[in-house]
């Protein structure tokens, strides 16, 4: 599990931007649990100037933070008002093949994923497939005397604001998870039982990161609409707001022409292989979508919209109940809503992803009508370091302070 804390931390003692404080939304809970060893830092590589938006020097900005950190590669974006205002990319898609990434690869975004499930959510709310007070019992009837008495009260609001009290994760290791001869609703109708029958680990409403809780939000999306997540984002959350340049899963295993994914071992970069066993697709609900940059403005200028009373796809109303914070995070200044980390003054928000190859990092700021994102093919500490000065150059270049 990543913890930003120490690394936020150590960002505003040495830079004095009071924005970047909000960072603490992306702490500790949603990172990825894969160990890996970090390669060699030269923090002297780092940008000592950063220059303005849209003066051209941001690539070479991040290629200074690419070097810095030893990342295979890089790509950030800032959205304003509803546009790119600046796109960059550097390094390689795969470090073997040294083949440069490009402005319109797919890079899988892990959890940021997670606000896109509870949009679907909403969706399918306002079109009376189900509510936010539905419960799992509700959903699945058949489960009555075969989970936990206490887990059939759940709802899809407790398992949308990490409320429900369940635990973090399955064993991404067993291979159950990867069985291609099963669909993928019912390997996560098997999920759904496993983890309904297991202990709670935390009081309900209290804040507890579980990745297997929005797996579980989502399977009760199937069942109420009997399509798959995967069709139900592709239809109404990215066909709503005309996105087609996006997949699941590991990018480059639906084209070589795309991003991979890397693991540090041994003192090398790796890039991942079906072997691995990294993010498997029947976690699709808790973040397994894989999509460009440009698109992914799109995204967020529709959710800026809903965070300024708005309305698009779902109604302004839609949008305050996912956006309303439900728990404190404990000795932090955030909150969680539905599928994004709240500042307690509701002035930003944001949300970390890590898919174990993977890392990404995304702020937005509904005054401003601003939105930051910078993503890493890699997942180490690195990767999350990188991340970091990425955000603080593309912040300082469009001098939020």
């Amino acid at each position: 599990m990543k913890d930003f804390a120490l690394l936020i931390t150590n960002l505003q003692s040495s830079f004095k931007f009071a924005h970047l404080a909000l960072l603490t939304l992306l702490l500790s809970a949603c990172g990825s649990d894969i160990t890996q060893t970090s390669p060699l830092v030269d923090e002297a590589e780092l940008p000592k100037k950063v220059g303005i938006a849209q003066d051209g020097a941001l690539k070479q900005h991040l290629e200074s933070i690419r070097q810095a950190y030893n990342v295979p590669a890089i790509t950030a974006i800032t959205v304003k008002d509803g546009l790119v205002y600046e796109i960059a990319s550097t390094g390689y898609r795969d470090i073997q093949s040294l083949e440069p990434v490009s402005d319109n690869d797919r890079w899988a975004i892990g959890s940021v994923a997670k606000s896109m499930t509870a949009l679907l959510a909403a969706r399918l709310v306002e079109q009376g497939f189900i509510t936010f007070d539905t419960t799992v019992i509700d959903i699945f009837p058949e489960l009555k005397g075969q989970i936990r008495p206490e887990h059939e009260t759940i709802t899809l609001q407790n398992l949308l604001s990490m409320t429900s009290g369940l635990q973090k994760d399955i064993d991404v290791k067993d291979q159950q998870w990867y069985d291609n001869t099963k669909p993928l609703t019912e390997l996560r109708y098997e999920l759904t039982k496993e983890v309904l029958n297991t202990a709670a680990v935390k009081t309900r409403s209290e804040f507890w990161y579980s990745n297997v809780g929005y797996v579980i939000a989502g399977h009760m999306l199937e069942r109420v609409s009997n399509q798959t997540w995967e069709w139900l984002i592709g239809a109404e959350v990215f066909g709503q707001l005309g996105i087609t340049n996006y997949g699941f899963g590991e990018p480059s295993f639906e084209s070589a022409k795309q991003p991979k994914g890397h693991i540090y071992e041994n003192g090398h970069w790796h890039g991942v292989t079906e072997e691995k066993k990294v993010a498997p697709k029947v976690y699709g609900p808790a973040g397994t979508v894989n999509i460009s940059l440009p698109e992914l403005a799109v995204y967020f200028s529709s959710v800026l919209e809903g965070m300024q009373g708005g309305d698009n796809i779902v109604s302004k109303e839609s949008y305050k109940m996912l956006l309303s914070p439900y728990s404190k995070i404990q000795d932090s200044h955030s909150e969680y809503a539905m599928g994004w980390y709240v500042k307690s003054d509701k002035t930003a928000f944001g949300h970390d992803g890590f898919t174990g190859a993977f890392s990404v990092s995304s702020l937005l700021y509904p005054s401003q009508n601003n939105a930051y994102f910078a993503a890493v093919n890699g997942d180490t500490d690195n990767a999350t370091k990188a991340l970091s000065q990425a955000l603080e150059v593309l912040m300082k270049r469009n001098s939020i302070e």
